[in-house]
């Protein structure tokens, strides 16, 4: 910007940790400003790399270093932060949602964040083998059962226009998707109920049945 250059595209990737909670001052500013530029974050919903504390991004009920699992504590008490609504509030030309389980839903929407004037954010649902406590041959497995159930929708916003870009034929129930990983498997069938209703309640809001 200070030669003044129009023509270069920075491209910004952190974590959930970085961009929902210690780095949403800057980007806001960044978006608010509507700078070209393709800002993807990586979440895997915890700060994973320096001891599983929770993040804004931690979903209800998750058990992390941070919200650990007892009489009283269950796991996250609170829901996870919408960033991509966060970001589409701020009025920019793209947003979108992907999944490591999507690959090439994931690069189809790299492709157009690129050739679009101005901020495009990617919010990238991404899992941690020790964090959410699961097999490392399971990582992408269970990052699809996040899709199929629900919990995670793949959508873009382009100009304020919102498109899913995948539905499920037949939504699998949330169970299936905690009950693989460990960091869940203290809920109880009344807390998975809970998170059940919340999630159809998400999905209605998307045109998912």
């Amino acid at each position: 910007r200070a030669r003044g250059r129009k023509d270069v595209k920075v491209v910004a990737i952190a974590g959930d940790g970085g961009t929902a909670d210690i780095g949403i001052q800057a980007l806001s500013g960044a978006a608010e400003r509507n700078e070209n530029i393709v800002y993807i974050c990586y979440d895997n919903e915890a700060y994973e790399n320096t001891g599983i504390q929770r993040s804004g991004c931690t979903p209800f009920g998750a058990w992390t270093t941070t919200t650990p699992v007892g009489k009283v504590i269950r796991g996250e008490d609170r829901p996870k932060k919408d960033m991509p609504a966060i970001m589409a509030a701020h009025g920019i030309p793209y947003v979108a949602t992907a999944s490591i389980a999507y690959p090439l839903d994931l690069i189809k929407k790299v492709r157009k964040a690129r050739e679009i004037e101005g901020t495009s954010y990617i919010h990238v649902h991404a899992s941690c083998v020790p964090g959410w406590r699961i097999q490392e041959n399971k990582s992408v497995e269970v990052c699809k059962l996040a899709v199929l159930s629900g919990m995670w929708i793949l959508y873009e916003i382009e100009r304020g226009e919102v498109r899913v870009t995948f539905k499920p034929p037949k939504r699998i129930p949330v169970r299936d998707y905690l009950m693989a990983q460990g960091r869940f498997r203290h809920l109880t069938d009344k807390e998975i109920m809970e998170i059940q209703r919340m999630v159809d309640e998400q999905c209605r809001r998307f045109g998912i049945e």
